[in-house]
């Protein structure tokens, strides 16, 4: 056999077991970090039995004889499927994703400081009522049941980035809502974009080639904004680059 096939032949069946061993050992590396779906847990923060059955899809039903047992169940079973995205978007929410994300997301976090929704939840979690409270406590105390003891079982985003998720707090479920929120609403963004084309253009031209506004209805457009200095793009810029 020429030496070149038989260099061929070595350097491809290398290839191949090292694929081998790799997607083997891949498999169960990810297999380590699934959810356990069977078996009994001691827990000592539920007061009764709870019981979690998933279908055929995995979706999960849980059956429980109190509210309190009910929403510690459902953070736990939210931190097993999901606490990589829970623990992304409540860093995104509370300026901290350069942290974990590095440099590259200052600009995001630095939005989002300048919104104050940590300081907005925290006030907000001072004003409900105490049932709601108590959901969130017991909602936030499943979560962090399965942080605690689970640390094997932790995704593989936690290992690439080389991190641990810090405990779960009952305003981290009103933080999430607030950017829910925030990724839903445009008016902030159509109130600097419509000032900006009217600082352009003036505020005639702007109409025109808005037509879904009726002609003779009312606006807020001051009189002297086209005078007044030019609005910056830059919150929009850094927002649209976050989304």
């Amino acid at each position: 056999m020429k030496p070149w096939i038989k260099t061929t032949i070595g350097i491809v069946g290398t290839l191949i077991t090292l694929l081998i061993f790799t997607l083997v050992g891949s498999y169960f590396f990810l297999q380590q970090s699934l959810p356990d779906y069977s078996g009994n847990h001691s827990v000592g923060l539920i007061k009764n039995e709870v019981q979690i059955f998933r279908d055929e899809f995995a979706i999960p039903r849980i059956y429980a004889e109190n509210d309190d047992d009910l929403y510690f169940a459902l953070g736990y079973v939210h931190a097993q499927e999901r606490l990589f995205q829970m623990d992304l978007t409540r860093r995104a929410g509370q300026g901290k994703l350069s942290e974990i994300l590095g440099t590259k997301t200052i600009p995001f976090d630095k939005m989002f400081r300048t919104l104050g929704l940590n300081e907005l939840v925290e006030r907000t979690l001072r004003k409900y009522d105490e049932t709601t409270k108590n959901i969130l406590v017991s909602y936030s105390n499943g979560v962090n049941e399965f942080i605690k003891n689970n640390p094997s079982k932790l995704t593989i985003e936690f290992d690439i980035l080389g991190y641990k998720p810090d405990l779960w707090k009952p305003e981290h479920s009103l933080l999430i809502t607030k950017l829910m929120a925030w990724e839903l609403n445009i008016s902030w963004w159509s109130d600097i974009a419509f000032t900006h084309l009217i600082q352009k253009l003036g505020a005639e031209k702007v109409k025109d080639i808005i037509p879904s506004y009726e002609e003779n209805a009312p606006t807020i457009i001051p009189e002297k904004l086209k005078e007044l200095a030019a609005i910056p793009l830059d919150f929009i810029n850094v927002d649209r680059e976050f989304r």
